[in-house]
C-alpha cells in the first residue's frame, strides 16, 4: 500500500490502522498518552491517526516560526563528544553546532516566505530575535551546564531513541527491536528518547537528565516534576542496557522567557522577554561618548548589589552589537574575529541572570511504584485506542463517512473532546479548534487546505512511515508546545 493508493479524506488513516494492526508494531509515546488522558483525546486522534497517511495532521503554518525545544535538543545532541571521547566540545565545535542550528531556523523562515514577499521591519526583528534566542540557549548550555556536568558525570547515552515493549506478540527478546520487526510483531511499544544518561565519576549510580524549555518558568512549573512518573520513562531498561540503577533524576530547565509586551517600554509589539535576546543600550555621542550596554532592566552584580538601568538606556536587540562602538565589545571582537554578538553577550551576562535562564532541578528519586502503575496504564490505554479505532473503521466500511451524524456521534462516545481549547489563552489555542468547532472546511480538513500531514519526529515511527510509503513530501513537523 502506498500514498497513491488512498484518498485524501480524513478517515483514510483508519484504513492504514487496520494494515498496521495486523502486521506492524503499535507505537506510542508519552505525548500521546498525556494528550489522551490529561488534555484532549480528540487532539490525540487528530494529531496521530487521522489524515491520508494515518499519522495525523497538523495545521498549515501561516505564522512566523519561533524557536522551540527541539532545536535545543539538537544542540545537546551535537555535543556527543562528551560521550564518545569523554571531553567537552572545543570552542570551534560549539560554534559550528550553534551556527548550524541558527542556519536551520533561518532556512525554515525562508521556506515559509518570511525573508521574501512576507518580510517587513517587524518580521526581520522577530527573525533576528529568535536566532539570538537559539544561539543564546546554545551558549548557556555550552558555557554553564556542560562544564558542570562533565566535572561530575560521564555521559553514557545522549539523545538516544529506542523502544520499550509494553506487550509482545512474537516472543522476541524485549531489547531486540529489530527481531520484533522481523517477526512482524503486533505488540505495543513505547517510543523513548533518552536526553542524557550519565554515571557519576565517584560511583556506579546512574543519573538521568531531561532538558525542558519553557516560557512560563515558575515555582509551580518546577514542582510538577517531583510527582510526575513520566520523567522516569527515559530510564526504562537502563539497568539492562548500561548495567546500573538510575538513582538520580534531573530536569535541565532552560527559560526562554514569555513572549509578550514589555512592561517597561510597551510599544504594542510582543517580544521575547529574555536577556538572551535584548539588552539595554544608551546610544553614544561620537566622538565624545561611545555606546553603553547593560544586561537587563534590573540585575544583581557580583557584589550582591541590585542594579537597574538608567532612563537613557533603551531595550535593544543583542544582534545590534555588531555595529556598536561599545569599547567592551570592540576589545573582545578585536582579539577574536570569530566572536558573534550572542556568544559575547552570554559570556558577559551576570551570573544572577544566567542562573535564571538555566538551572538544574533535582536530584529527584525515581518513583518506581508510580512508574509501574504508569506502564500498566499505558498498556491498557493503548488497547482502548486500538478498540476505538477498529470501531471507527467498521463504521467507515458501513458507509458512515467523517461528517455523517452516525460517525460523529460514535466519535464523541469513543474519543471525546475535552473542550479545553484555550488553556493558555486565545493566542495559544489548540490547532484543531476549526475542526472541533466546525468552522468552514471542518468536514474535509485536508481538502480545505488548512491542514497537512504530520511528519513523525520519533525515529521508529518515521522509519515505519517511510517503509510503508506513507510519507508525502509536504509532511510537516508539529509545532512544540510549552
Amino acid at each position: 500500500m502506498t500514498i497513491t493508493t488512498i484518498s485524501t479524506g480524513l478517515l483514510t488513516g483508519l484504513l492504514w490502522f487496520v494494515f498496521v494492526l495486523t502486521s506492524l508494531l503499535w507505537l506510542t509515546d508519552r505525548t500521546r498518552f498525556k494528550d489522551g488522558i490529561a488534555r484532549c483525546a480528540r487532539k490525540r486522534y487528530l494529531s496521530n491517526y487521522a489524515g491520508p497517511t494515518g499519522y495525523g495532521f497538523v495545521a498549515r503554518r501561516e505564522s512566523l516560526p519561533l524557536a522551540g525545544g527541539i532545536t535545543v535538543h539538537r544542540i545537546l545532541e551535537d555535543a556527543t563528544h562528551i560521550l564518545t571521547h569523554d571531553r567537552l566540545p572545543t570552542l570551534a565545535e560549539a560554534r559550528a553546532s550553534i551556527s548550524t542550528r541558527v542556519a536551520e531556523y533561518i532556512a525554515r523562515v525562508d521556506a515559509r516566505g518570511y525573508r521574501g514577499i512576507l518580510s517587513g521591519p517587524q518580521t526581520e526583528e522577530t527573525i533576528a530575535e529568535q536566532a539570538a534566542l537559539i544561539a543564546g540557549l546554545g551558549w548557556v548550555l555550552h558555557l554553564k551546564f556542560l562544564p558542570w556536568f562533565h566535572q561530575t558525570y560521564q555521559a553514557i547515552a545522549v539523545e538516544q531513541e529506542r523502544l520499550h515493549f509494553l506487550e509482545c506478540a512474537c516472543g522476541a527478546p524485549p531489547l531486540d527491536a529489530e527481531e520484533h520487526v522481523r517477526r512482524s510483531c503486533t505488540g505495543k511499544a513505547l517510543m523513548i528518547r533518552t536526553d542524557l544518561l550519565a554515571r557519576r565519576r565517584t560511583g556506579q549510580g546512574l543519573a538521568y537528565f531531561e532538558c525542558k524549555t519553557t516560557g512560563w518558568d515558575s515555582e509551580s512549573w518546577a514542582e510538577q516534576w517531583e510527582t510526575d512518573p513520566q520523567l522516569a520513562l527515559g530510564t526504562l531498561d537502563a539497568e539492562a542496557l548500561w548495567g546500573g540503577e538510575v538513582t538520580e533524576l534531573y530536569v535541565v530547565a532552560l527559560s526562554k522567557g514569555s513572549r509578550k509586551r514589555d512592561r517597561y517600554e510597551d510599544d504594542g509589539v510582543r517580544r521575547q522577554q529574555s536577556p538572551l535576546c535584548y539588552g539595554y543600550l544608551r546610544p553614544g555621542n561620537p566622538p565624545l561618548m561611545p555606546d553603553d550596554w547593560l544586561p537587563s532592566y534590573e540585575w544583581v552584580n557580583e557584589a550582591g548589589e541590585v542594579k537597574r538601568k538608567s532612563r537613557a538606556h533603551r531595550r535593544t536587540g543583542v544582534w545590534q552589537l555588531q555595529g556598536s562602538d561599545w569599547p567592551v565589545w570592540l576589545a573582545y571582537k578585536g582579539s577574536d574575529p570569530q566572536l558573534t554578538p550572542s556568544e559575547f553577550w552570554v559570556r558577559q551576562l551576570p551570573v544572577s541572570l544566567v542562573d535564571r535562564i538555566c538551572h538544574v532541578i533535582g536530584p529527584m528519586n525515581r518513583q518506581d511504584q508510580q512508574l509501574r502503575s504508569l506502564l500498566r496504564s499505558l498498556q491498557a490505554e493503548e488497547g482502548r485506542w486500538q478498540d476505538a479505532l477498529w470501531r471507527l473503521y467498521e463504521l467507515q466500511q458501513a458507509g458512515h463517512v467523517w461528517p455523517s451524524a452516525v460517525f460523529q456521534s460514535e466519535l464523541d462516545r469513543l474519543i471525546p473532546c475535552s473542550w479545553a481549547c484555550r488553556p493558555f489563552g486565545r493566542e495559544h489555542q489548540c490547532e484543531f479548534v476549526p475542526v472541533c468547532h466546525r468552522h468552514v472546511g471542518w468536514d474535509d480538513p485536508m481538502g480545505s487546505g488548512q491542514y497537512q500531514p504530520r511528519l513523525p519526529h520519533h525515529t521508529p515511527e518515521l522509519q515505519q512511515a517511510i517503509a510503508r510509503g506513507l510519507l508525502p513530501e509536504q509532511a510537516e513537523e508539529p509545532e512544540e508546545e510549552e
